[in-house]
C-alpha cells in the first residue's frame, strides 16, 4: 500500500511537471508523415479491438495509455506546426504583398523565389497542423468510446443477478462448498510442504525463523522507544492539541508496529522469488497476513484517536463512553471486512479455490457478510454517536445559539455534512439489501469500496492533522522567528499557503487512491487532469486552468511591483524633491491607478481573452449609461476606487453621517457597515467618496482616549494631574509613547474641568479603557481627599402646601465667596 501511494504521487508529479514525450516525439528528425502513419496505425488497431464487445479492463487500460500517447504526440506536433505557421506568415508579411494588375512591375526573381518557397512551406505546415488536429480529435473520440465501453461493462457486471441467497437450492450445497474451500487450502498447504526439498525444509525454515526473530526484536525495541519518547503519559490536565496528536500517532504506530512487522516479514517472504513460500500456499499465506495487517492498523489508529482509557489524551470532544462504543463497532466491522477480502481475493488468486467458490456460495456468503457489515455501518453512522454532550444539549435547547464567527462557520457546514451523511446511509442500505435480491457484485462493490474508502480517508485525515501541526511548529519556531527574522504577518501567510498546498496534495493523493476502486482508472484521472490544465473547449471558448492560474499570478506579481514602486516613490524618491505633498500624493495615486490597469491588461493578455469581446461589453455598457444607468455605474466605479485606493477596508471602524460601525463587506455597488447594535447599514459607494468619512482604524488601530473629570475649585491641580497620570500609566492598554497627559481644560463657577489623555494600541477598546479609568478615579480620589463636586441648585419649597402656586424654575447660584467651602 505504501509503495503504491509513493508511486502514484511520483507519477502525478511527473505528469504535472514533466512534458510527456514518447521516444518517437523526442526524435525531432522523425518525419511528420511517419508519425502520422504510426498514429493512424495504432488507432486502426484500436478500432478493430473496440468491435469486440468483451474488452477486458486490462485491455481497456492499455488502449487508453496508447491513445493518451497519441494525443500527446499529436498535440506537440500541432503546436510545432502552429508556431511554424506564425513564423512563415510573419516572413511573408515582411516581403509585402505580391504585385497585382497588368501594369504592375514584375517582382524580382529572388523575391519571387523566396515567396514561392515560403508559400510551399506554409502549405505544408498548415497541412501538418490539420492532420495533427484530426489525429487528436480521432484519439479523443476513441478514448470516450473506451470509457463508455468500460462503464457499460461495469454496470452490466454490477447489475448481474445471481441466485437468491435464501432459496433452498442455494443453501443446500453450502456446507459442501465450505468444506471444499477449507480442504483445498489444507491440500494446497500439504502439496506445498511435500514439494519442498529436504534442504529447503530445514534451511528455509531456519531463515524464516531468523527473519521472524530479528523483526520481532526490532519491532519490540522500536515500540518501547516510540511510546517512551512520544506516547501518552498520566497527566492531570489536557495537553495541547499538537502534543495529543503526536501521542495519538505514536500510540497507533506502537500498537500496530509489532504485529505489522511480523506480518510484514511473512508478506515479504511470500512475494520473493526463490523463497520456499513463493507458491500458491504462499499466496494464501500472504493474503492472510495482509488482511491481518489491515485489521491491526484499522483498530489501532481509532483507539489512539479516542483514547477511552485516558480521556485527557483524546483528539476529539467525544466522551470516553462514546469513544468506546465507536471502537466496539469498528473492531467487528474491520474483522468482517478483512475476512471478506481474504475469501474473495484468495478465490481470484488461487485456481484451486476459484473452482470451489460457486455462484451459490458467493451469493450466500455476500448476503451474510453484507447484512452484518451494513448493520454495523448503520450503527456507526448514527448522528448521536458522533455528537458531544454539549452539542446534544444545544440541539435540544430552545435558547438561541451564540452568533459568533465559529458558530456561523459550523452552521454553514451543516448542509454539506447532512447531505454526506444521507449519501453514506443510502449507499450502505443499497449495499446491504442488494445481495438479498441476488445482486452479489453490487453489494460487494458498494460496501467493500465504502469501507475501504473510509479507512483511507481516516488515515489521510490523521496524516493531514499531523502535517498541519508540523507546519505550524516550523513557522513558529525560534529559527524562523528569531534567526531568520521573519515577521509575524509573513509567517502567517506562509503557514496558510503551505497548509493550503498540503490540503490540495492530500486531496489529490486521496482521489488517486480511492477513485480506481470505484471504477475510475488512473489513466482517466491523469487524462482529466491534463485536459483541465491544458484547456477545455466549450464551443468557441477554451477554458484552461493553467492560463487562469498564470494570469492570476501575473496580476498579483504586477500589482506587487506597482505597490513597491508607489512605496518607494512616496517614502524615498519624492520626499527628496521640492514637490509639495499634495502633488506627491497625486503622482503616487495616479501611478497606482495606471499600474492597476496595466496589471489587469497583462493578466487578460496572458489568459488569452479576446479583447474584441471586452470592446463589445464596453460598448453595451456605454449604451446602458445613456439609458439611465449613471447611478449604478457611479457606484460601480466608486467601488473600484474604494478597492484600489482603500480609504476604508473590511474591519475598519468608520463613522458615516449618523451611522457608526465596522465595515463588513465592500461590494461593487454598496458597502455593508455593521453598527454596534448589530444592524447592517447599506451605504452606496458613491456616498462614501462624496461626503466626509471618519475612519478610526485607517492606517492602524492606535488612538487617543479622552477622560474628562471635574474637581473642586480648591483642589491641588498638580496633585490631581499627578494622580491622573498614575492612573493612566497603570492601565495595561496605555502606550508608553506618546505618553499620557493631564490637562486643565477650563474653570467653571463650581469646578475645575480637567482631562486625562492617553494613547492605546487598539482604539476598539476606547469605551472599556475610559470605563476603567473612571472606576480608578472614583476609587483613588476619595482616598487622596480630592472632591468631585456635584452641580448645585436652589430648590424653592411651596408655602402651606398650596398646589396652585407657581413653582419657580431651578437656577444656578451665583459664585460663592472665597471664604466659604464650595463643597
Amino acid at each position: 500500500m505504501a509503495c503504491r501511494l509513493l508511486a502514484l504521487l511520483v507519477l502525478t508529479l511527473a505528469v504535472l511537471v514533466l512534458p510527456v514525450e514518447s521516444p518517437r516525439a523526442q526524435n525531432s528528425e522523425t518525419p511528420f508523415s511517419v508519425l502520422a502513419a504510426d498514429w493512424n496505425g495504432d488507432m486502426d488497431v484500436i478500432e478493430e479491438l473496440l468491435k469486440d464487445s468483451d474488452l477486458s479492463p486490462e485491455a481497456g487500460e492499455a488502449v487508453k495509455k496508447t491513445l493518451t500517447k497519441v494525443i500527446n504526440e499529436a498535440t506537440q506536433a500541432r503546436d510545432r506546426a502552429g508556431a511554424t505557421v506564425s513564423e512563415l506568415n510573419a516572413r511573408l508579411d515582411a516581403l509585402g504583398p505580391p504585385p497585382e494588375g497588368e501594369n504592375a512591375a514584375p517582382e524580382p526573381d529572388p523575391v519571387a523565389t523566396e515567396r514561392s518557397r515560403l508559400n510551399q512551406s506554409l502549405s505544408d505546415a498548415k497541412s501538418q497542423f490539420s492532420l495533427a488536429e484530426l489525429a487528436i480529435t480521432r484519439a479523443t473520440n476513441l478514448v470516450a468510446r473506451v470509457g463508455q465501453e468500460q462503464r457499460t461493462r461495469l454496470a452490466a457486471h454490477l447489475l448481474e443477478q445471481g441466485p437468491l441467497p435464501y432459496l433452498p437450492s442455494t443453501l443446500a450445497p453450502l456446507p459442501d462448498t465450505v468444506g471444499s474451500f477449507v480442504a483445498n487450502i489444507a491440500l494446497t498447504a500439504v502439496g506445498w510442504w511435500q514439494g519442498l526439498a529436504d534442504e529447503e525444509r530445514s534451511g528455509g525454515f531456519l531463515g524464516a525463523a531468523a527473519f521472524f526473530l530479528i523483526g520481532l526484536a526490532a519491532a519490540w525495541w522500536l515500540r518501547r522507544f516510540v511510546l517512551r519518547r512520544f506516547g501518552p503519559y498520566p497527566v492531570e490536565e489536557q495537553p495541547p492539541y499538537s502534543r495529543r496528536l503526536l501521542a495519538a500517532v505514536a500510540d497507533g504506530v506502537a500498537r500496530g508496529i509489532l504485529p505489522a512487522a511480523i506480518l510484514g516479514v511473512i508478506i515479504l517472504r511470500t512475494q520473493t522469488e526463490g523463497s520456499p513460500f513463493f507458491s500458491d500456499f504462499g499466496t494464501i499465506l500472504g493474503l492472510a497476513a495482509q488482511c491481518l495487517m489491515i485489521f491491526v492498523l484499522v483498530t489501532a489508529l481509532p483507539h489512539s484517536v479516542f483514547s477511552p482509557e485516558d480521556p485527557n489524551w483524546r483528539l476529539t470532544g467525544l466522551e470516553p463512553e462514546k469513544g468506546q462504543q465507536i471502537l466496539n463497532l469498528i473492531r467487528p466491522l474491520a474483522l468482517l471486512y478483512c475476512v471478506d477480502e481474504f475469501v474473495l481475493r484468495a478465490g481470484d488468486a488461487v485456481p484451486q479455490l476459484s473452482d470451489v467458490l460457486s455462484p451459490e456460495f458467493q451469493s450466500v456468503w455476500t448476503f451474510g457478510l453484507s447484512l452484518a457489515q451494513g448493520l454495523l455501518a448503520l450503527a456507526l453512522l448514527r448522528p448521536s454517536l458522533w455528537k458531544t454532550n454539549d452539542e446534544i444539549a444545544r440541539d435540544n435547547s430552545d435558547a438561541p445559539e451564540e452568533d459568533d464567527e465559529e458558530e456561523a462557520i459550523k452552521t454553514a457546514r451543516r448542509p454539506f455534512w447532512k447531505a454526506l451523511h444521507a449519501l453514506l446511509v443510502l449507499v450502505t442500505l443499497v449495499g446491504t439489501l442488494a445481495p438479498a435480491l441476488g445482486y452479489t457484485h453490487l453489494g460487494n462493490y458498494l460496501l467493500n469500496n465504502l469501507l475501504g474508502s473510509a479507512i483511507l480517508v481516516s488515515i489521510l485525515y490523521i496524516l493531514r492533522g499531523l502535517f498541519r501541526e508540523a507546519i505550524g511548529f516550523v513557522t513558529g519556531s525560534p529559527l524562523v522567528r528569531d534567526r531568520l527574522a521573519v515577521r509575524h504577518k509573513t509567517r502567517s501567510r506562509l503557514k496558510f499557503a503551505t497548509r493550503f498546498l498540503l490540503d490540495i496534495a492530500i486531496f489529490v493523493l486521496g482521489v488517486s487512491i480511492i477513485a480506481p476502486n470505484w471504477g475510475v482508472s488512473e489513466t482517466d484521472l491523469l487524462h482529466g487532469l491534463r485536459v483541465a490544465l491544458s484547456g477545455l473547449q466549450i464551443g468557441n471558448v477554451t477554458i484552461s486552468l493553467t492560463d487562469i492560474l498564470l494570469a492570476v499570478f501575473v496580476f498579483i506579481v504586477a500589482l506587487a511591483l506597482i505597490r513597491a514602486l508607489k512605496r518607494s516613490l512616496a517614502e524615498k524618491i519624492l520626499p527628496e524633491t521640492e514637490i509639495e505633498e499634495s502633488l506627491r500624493h497625486s503622482i503616487t495615486a495616479g501611478i497606482g491607478y495606471v499600474g492597476f490597469v496595466v496589471a489587469a491588461a497583462l493578466a487578460v493578455a496572458v489568459a488569452g481573452v479576446d479583447l474584441t469581446n471586452i470592446a463589445l461589453i464596453a460598448g453595451a455598457l456605454s449604451v446602458g449609461i445613456g439609458f439611465g444607468l449613471q447611478n449604478i455605474v457611479n457606484n460601480f466605479v466608486s467601488g473600484l476606487i474604494l478597492l484600489i485606493e482603500r480609504p476604508i477596508k473590511v474591519g475598519d471602524w468608520v463613522v458615516v453621517g449618523s451611522n457608526e460601525g465596522f465595515v463588513k463587506q465592500i461590494n461593487m455597488r454598496a458597502t455593508e457597515i455593521e453598527t454596534w447594535q448589530k444592524a447592517s447599514v447599506i451605504v452606496p459607494n458613491a456616498d462614501l467618496l462624496s461626503q466626509a468619512l471618519k475612519n478610526w482604524t485607517h492606517k492602524d488601530k492606535i488612538g487617543r482616549v479622552d477622560v474628562p473629570i471635574g474637581v473642586a475649585l480648591d483642589s491641588d491641580v498638580d496633585r490631581v494631574s499627578e494622580l491622573l497620570l498614575e492612573i493612566a500609566k497603570a492601565h495595561p492598554r496605555c502606550r508608553r509613547y506618546p505618553e499620557p497627559v493631564a490637562l486643565v481644560m477650563r474653570i467653571d463657577d463650581s469646578r475645575i474641568e480637567m482631562e486625562v489623555r492617553l494613547f492605546t494600541s487598539d482604539i476598539l477598546w476606547v469605551v472599556w479603557i475610559a470605563s476603567d479609568i473612571r472606576k480608578e478615579i472614583l476609587r483613588r480620589f476619595p482616598k487622596e481627599g480630592i472632591v468631585i463636586p456635584y452641580a448645585q441648585r436652589v430648590v424653592h419649597l411651596l408655602e402651606n402646601g398650596d398646589p396652585n402656586r407657581q413653582r419657580p424654575a431651578e437656577t444656578e447660584p451665583a459664585a460663592e465667596p472665597d471664604n466659604e467651602d464650595p463643597r
